[in-house]
């Protein structure tokens, strides 16, 4: 008894270093590739909230699959016929495909982008392949249903994202269910017909988790993806129900901007989404003073004739601090909030400290008897390129209105202009814009403004219908009006006909 219960020791003790072992293979297998990815991905900069919900869903991955393991060796045994035999019509192998392995993979991706989902797909397969040796086929469908998944949502602009998502996932696992076919050891036609009714089951699942958990994730990470975005991104939100009311001129700037900078950041790989939403928001404190601003002010009215420049100047900054409290007040994405600032960086009001320098001079004070402080925003500079390009796009948009003869040459050799200076003046040295991102910017902008303020036929209709007299006909008829086959070439041609 002595002898067997040491045994029994030794065996026990063995299978503890056996789990201790398997846990700190994968703990470091983890961390080598959360390293190797924020290594050779410049854009992966993980923060610890991030990698704190990373770990939770891959827990929460490896603690589902368990259980769907367990209620699947749970099904093969019930439907196990047959005394004495071992073959089942219904085998725990086939059973696990529909277990959603993809499922974390997708919500990863769809909450925080493809780095992480990736991270969770080779962390994921390793698990399995660690604790499942023998299984051949489900590491490899782990790897390939998770890539699937992250691929698919790449661009996540609507719920039904998942349910193509779920069904790309069923077809591309069939082939494996059906190399587990021919690899069974008895492949009975209950085999292959489980597997496959399995896989298709698994992709609905991953449909079901994905849709399910994602707001839940969103909400409690604080995080913002673009489906809500693009739900916010409408009329029905309040504080873009008010800026249309209150500064309707505001809005209409801030819906050009939403197309530039959209066509921008898809030019160089950015967030379209965020980019257009951005710009809707980037200017909701103009509704607390909108009269103040010239694009919704009456023709011939200008409030700042009567105040100082520096009174102007702190007006047209406490925009930006208006525009943070509303977007607190009414819990916008931390993401939106943060444009608000830093889209007009640190640069300078120049119109009005242009006309302080001017008045100075006048005044014969010295030039320096101008605090240049009071005639800047007080930053952030832009972090993203997101937010890079809603500066680049706010100066340029506003700086187009005002050309009286908005040709394409012009209107490009403004964009570049205005770019160059934005850039020679440091404000995007915070942010990721490169020289080549910034020409690609360039010629988003011109195609968008060119399409927008391109010059238009000069009709020579009035605008008003008025009433002419008809000249009396010789043969007491009303004169017929002149046939279009009368009309002037000319006039043909300068209507394009």
């Amino acid at each position: 008894m002595l002898h067997q219960f040491s045994m029994q020791e030794v065996v026990g003790a063995t299978g503890s270093l056996a789990a201790v072992g398997r846990v700190v293979t994968l703990f470091v297998a983890f961390f080598f590739l959360q390293r190797f990815i924020a290594i050779s991905t410049p854009t992966y900069h993980p923060t610890v909230r991030d990698l704190s919900s990373l770990t939770i869903v891959v827990l929460l991955s490896i603690a589902m699959i368990w259980f769907g393991t367990l209620v699947a060796e749970s099904v093969s045994a019930f439907f196990r016929f047959g005394a004495g035999k071992s073959v089942n019509s219904v085998p725990a192998e086939a059973l696990a495909f529909a277990i959603p392995y993809a499922a974390g993979a997708m919500l990863l991706q769809s909450v925080l982008g493809f780095h992480y989902g990736l991270l969770f797909t080779l962390t994921l397969a390793f698990t399995v392949a660690v604790y499942s040796p023998a299984a051949g086929v489900t590491a490899p469908f782990v790897l390939v249903t998770c890539l699937v998944g992250c691929l698919s949502l790449s661009q996540f602009r609507s719920r039904s994202a998942n349910v193509k998502a779920g069904m790309q996932i069923i077809l591309v696992a069939l082939p494996f269910a059906l190399a587990f076919f021919l690899g069974a050891e008895h492949p009975a036609p209950s085999v292959g017909i489980t597997a496959l009714i399995a896989t298709f089951l698994g992709g609905v699942l991953c449909v079901f988790v994905v849709s399910g958990c994602a707001p839940l994730i969103e909400h409690l990470g604080g995080y913002v993806t673009d489906m809500r975005l693009i739900e916010m991104a409408t009329l029905d939100h309040p504080l873009l129900k008010e800026l249309s009311v209150q500064a309707p001129g505001t809005w209409n700037h801030s819906t050009v901007m939403g197309m530039m900078a959209e066509a921008a950041a898809s030019e160089i790989g950015g967030n379209p989404v965020l980019s257009r939403v951005g710009a809707y928001f980037h200017d909701i404190g103009k509704i607390k003073k909108p009269l103040y601003f010239i694009e919704n002010a009456p023709p011939g009215e200008n409030r700042h004739e009567r105040l100082s420049t520096s009174m102007s100047a702190l007006i047209i900054r406490s925009h930006v601090k208006d525009g943070i409290e509303l977007a607190r007040k009414q819990g916008l994405p931390k993401a939106l909030e943060d444009m608000i600032p830093q889209h007009h960086g640190t640069s300078r009001i120049e119109f009005f400290y242009d006309k302080a320098i001017k008045e100075a001079e006048e005044a014969g004070l010295p030039l320096d008897s101008v605090d240049e402080s009071l005639y800047r925003y007080p930053g952030p500079r832009p972090q993203t390129r997101e937010a890079g390009i809603l500066m680049l796009a706010d100066g340029i948009e506003a700086a187009t209105r005002t050309l009286s003869d908005p040709t394409h040459d012009r209107i490009q050799g403004l964009v570049q202009k205005m770019i160059n200076k934005v850039f020679s003046s440091g404000e995007l040295n915070e942010c990721d814009l490169t020289l080549k991102d910034l020409n690609k910017i360039a010629r988003s902008f011109t195609r968008v403004l060119t399409g927008i303020y391109h010059q238009r036929i000069a009709y020579h209709e009035p605008a008003e219908k008025v009433k002419e007299e008809q000249a009396p006909a010789t043969n007491g008829e009303a004169q017929k009006p002149e046939a279009p086959s009368a009309r002037k070439p000319e006039n043909l041609k300068r209507l394009g006909m």
